[in-house]
């Protein structure tokens, strides 16, 4: 090693080189084929690169015969940092509290995280009709429906009770409304039977194997005190605390199926109990789906290193951040457009109504229910109504009777006269 020290001492750049590689959380994989200025030393930077994360703040957990670790870098203290002023004081984020516009914006976050979180356990859906079907609250038609339906659903629950203990009771009902009509009846709301499970999630190239079936109640029962208690057996970061609960659920494996989606659903719940108050507005999952491959490739990265699960960690992290930073531009965005354009208010009408009446100026094949308007305006059945019933009497909209006792409404065919003379007033 003492070539190495005249290196460290004539050499920056290894220095800053060493220095990345842990910010970066890189991997020996990667590192192995990495261009590096002394490729001749390159195991005793290596080696420098693991005695410095073993010198940083480690932290090490075990669940029953499963052990894991972690190192907190720099980079990442730094990204925590910012997550807790941007999570839980919600600067840039006062248009999204407006009365009129909360729900509305919450209610988008849980489609994206449905969709996208179905997406993730390997269904195809599309995002337009699955967005339909949940506004409108129609009935699904195919398995990949129902299961954007169930995870709606489970999502609605952990937002209600979110400032409650976690229970065996509630764990399990969350599994068994995330699989409720999509897998066989006996294995609802219950922990599997046996060691053959559904490992889509996982990067089977590290000979990857559940927990044994015989010790899942006991993990399942130390996940619980984890979740609950964040004093014992130390305090750990809630961000850092909410990936590794994703982790813990998504690799030991408890249920036969639909173990990635209450591991999501979870991680995202602790966040709502700690006070994360702005990540109801977003969707973590959204942003993983757009990095699956390197979202399956940490858990390989973890399982070949140990149990090193901060390669998960950094890139859960990270992915909040991502989340973080479209939903502020997004926030942004709509108050410099408040500023530089803001909304023409027409005469006689409405917020509700001329959002209707703009939604069928872009799509004008759309059918509108009264379902849809309260679900993006949080308003009453008969406030719905009135709002649509209105626009058929000025003659914008029309009935449109799905069944004998079903209607919704379309465009009617003086829309794009009506639409025309507005402009021209």
């Amino acid at each position: 090693m003492q070539n190495m020290e005249q290196l460290n001492q004539n050499n920056n750049a290894l220095r800053k080189l060493i220095s990345n590689l842990n910010n970066n959380y890189v991997h020996w994989e990667k590192f192995k084929d990495m261009q590096i200025p002394e490729p001749d030393y390159r195991m005793d930077i290596w080696a420098k690169v693991l005695a410095e994360r073993e010198q940083g703040f480690y932290r090490r957990l075990s669940f029953s015969s499963i052990e894991i670790k972690w190192w907190i870098s720099n980079a990442l203290e730094a990204q925590l940092h910012q997550l807790d002023i941007g999570l839980a004081g919600g600067r840039d984020f006062h248009v999204l509290l407006e009365p009129r516009q909360v729900h509305r914006h919450k209610t988008n976050a849980l489609l994206e995280e449905s969709i996208s979180s179905a997406q993730l356990a390997g269904i195809t859906v599309s995002k337009k009709a699955a967005k339909e079907m949940l506004l409108k609250k129609r009935a699904p038609q195919d398995v990949a429906e129902q299961v954007c339906i169930n995870i709606f659903k489970a999502l609605q629950l952990a937002y209600a009770k979110k400032d409650e203990d976690l229970k065996e009771a509630l764990f399990l009902q969350f599994h068994q409304i995330l699989t409720r009509d999509t897998i066989k009846l006996k294995g609802i709301g219950q922990y599997r039977t046996n060691n053959k499970v559904d490992v889509s999630a996982v990067d089977m190239s590290a000979a990857y194997k559940p927990a044994d079936v015989t010790l899942i109640p006991e993990i399942v029962e130390q996940l619980i005190r984890f979740y609950n208690n964040d004093a014992e057996p130390f305090f750990i970061h809630p961000l850092v605390k909410a990936g590794l609960i994703h982790y813990i659920i998504t690799t030991v494996r408890p249920f036969k199926d639909g173990n990635g989606r209450i591991a999501r659903l979870l991680s995202q719940m602790y966040l709502f109990k700690k006070g994360y108050w702005v990540t109801e507005f977003l969707s973590v999952s959204n942003v993983i789906s757009k990095f699956r491959q390197q979202y399956h490739k940490t858990f390989s990265q973890v399982q070949s290193d140990e149990n090193h699960t901060g390669y998960f960690l950094q890139f859960y992290i990270q992915s909040v951040q991502m989340a973080f930073k479209s939903l502020r531009d997004f926030a942004l965005r709509i108050s410099r457009e408040r500023v530089e354009k803001p909304v023409q208010k027409i005469p006689g009408y409405n917020e509700r109504q001329t959002s209707v009446l703009q939604w069928l100026k872009e799509d004008g094949s759309k059918v509108v229910t009264i379902r849809e308007l309260r679900s993006v305006y949080g308003i009453s059945k008969e406030t719905a109504r009135t709002d649509l019933t209105a626009l058929v009497e000025k003659g914008w909209i029309k009935y449109y009777h799905i069944n004998k006792k079903t209607y919704a409404f379309v465009k009617d065919d003086r829309f794009d006269e009506q639409a025309a003379a507005l402009q021209t007033m």
